[in-house]
């Protein structure tokens, strides 16, 4: 096995070292300071500019096809210079790979676009509530077919980019007589669709400038063909998809403590 990165793994890394010292250093303290959301989607519109909104997406809905090593490249330089921006990039990437994992035909060619063109600010994966965090099986939002639509009623907390994003993935219990775990769906959301809102917006400790937010469904309106995947099978992508954000998140992460060393070795 060859452990040495190709050339376009190289320029990847390349590209967004550059990026995050040209583009984002300068910005980072201002946009976590103030929550200026507008500095943020300048920064993911140059991103989606330079391919990395869809990092592991095929090129025939707009992304790059570069591969899981070099979107962790790219995560953990651009986490080195602004966690904010990065963990937005990160999870509009997740849901990205989600869509085109398991979605229709019609889905990706909707949406992939545009996630990785940037014409959507991002995309939010609504998944965590109050009494389902690190056991999603708990989740007490539902889903009831009514004609054409599904009525979603609920609530998500700790949602990352709930204020600016373009479609969330979310779940909803859609069989309540099943055993755990087990009648629980995704849906695509746009948060045009009636019933949908934003609630508050999470002061953190840190990446302040990418938002936490409660996302709230009342009576929300989902056209059917906007169930991603099969019925009932909403835990199981759950479970297989998020391993994948797993990877984006630990790639921000090493790229902070590698700035946390530097700025120390600097200091000393």
């Amino acid at each position: 096995m060859n452990f040495e990165l190709t050339e376009e793994q190289k320029i990847i890394q390349e590209t967004a070292a550059r990026f995050a010292k040209q583009e984002l250093e300068p910005v980072a303290a201002e946009l976590d300071q103030t929550k200026n959301r507008d500095i943020l989607k300048k920064n993911l519109k140059k991103l989606a500019e330079l391919g990395f909104m869809g990092l592991n997406i095929d090129a025939k809905y707009g992304g790059s096809e570069a591969g899981t090593v070099a979107f962790s490249l790219a995560m953990t330089e651009l986490g080195r210079a602004c966690a904010s921006t990065t963990v937005t990039t990160s999870v509009t990437n997740m849901v990205a790979e989600v869509i085109q994992s398991m979605g229709t035909e019609e889905q990706k060619q909707k949406y992939l676009p545009k996630l990785c063109s940037g014409e959507y600010a991002a995309g939010a994966f609504a998944l965590t509530e109050t009494c389902a965090g690190s056991d999603p099986a708990s989740m007490r939002t539902t889903a009831v077919e009514d004609g054409d639509y599904w009525i979603l009623n609920g609530q998500k907390i700790f949602i990352t980019s709930g204020e600016y994003a373009g479609v969330f993935v979310t779940w909803a219990v859609t069989d309540k007589s099943a055993p755990k775990g087990k009648g629980i769906s995704a849906f695509l959301v746009e948060p045009s669709f009636p019933g949908f809102s934003v609630g508050k917006d999470e002061h953190k400790m840190g990446q302040n400038g990418s938002s936490t937010n409660e996302i709230i469904f009342e009576d929300c309106k989902v056209p059917k063909e906007n169930l991603l995947g099969s019925l009932n099978d909403g835990y199981r992508i759950d479970v297989s998809e998020l391993a994948g954000g797993r990877i984006g998140i630990g790639s921000m992460a090493l790229g902070i403590g590698r700035a946390a060393m530097d700025f120390a070795t600097n200091y000393a």
